[in-house]
């Protein structure tokens, strides 16, 4: 998907990363209580929590720039959310692919991808020592998304 953030502003663009990160947040929490082999349910957790942390930072910069989180977004912001994220989730939680390793190992690494490309496009309308701190997190995003692939590649 391309992301279109012309006329969001930053303020909606920080809500939808929290909303972002919360939804990698519930999927890894989710999938680890799916799991039994020790090293992928470490991982999961270890990923869940980083997602919690992406989510306070995200919603720490909302705050400094003195809005209240609010939980929703714009309609077509909420769409997009819904559509790349969420919906596929839930569909993916309700197949069997659910228990599918390489399937849903896949999705996760999908995911964070997803989330990757938004914030490459959110970083134009960040000041500097915001753009640095996304950076790291596309940096752990890039991460993490390799560490699923390996996972997947080494338990198939």
């Amino acid at each position: 998907m391309v992301w279109n953030i012309e006329n969001v502003s930053v303020e909606d663009l920080l809500e939808l990363a929290a909303m972002v990160e919360q939804s990698g947040f519930d999927f890894y929490a989710r999938l680890s209580a799916r799991v039994d082999e020790p090293r992928m349910k470490n991982e999961l957790k270890f990923l869940r929590d980083e997602k919690g942390l992406h989510r306070a930072f995200f919603l720490e910069q909302l705050r400094k720039r003195g809005a209240v989180p609010r939980g929703s977004v714009a309609p077509v912001l909420q769409e997009a959310l819904d559509r790349e994220f969420l919906r596929p989730m839930d569909r993916l939680f309700a197949s069997p692919d659910i228990d599918d390793n390489d399937k849903r190992l896949s999705f996760g690494a999908d995911l964070e991808q997803k989330a990757i490309n938004l914030y490459g496009v959110m970083r134009s309308v960040l000041e500097t020592a915001q753009q640095a701190a996304l950076d790291r997190i596309i940096a752990q995003g890039e991460d993490h998304r390799r560490n699923l692939e390996v996972i997947r590649s080494s338990s198939g």
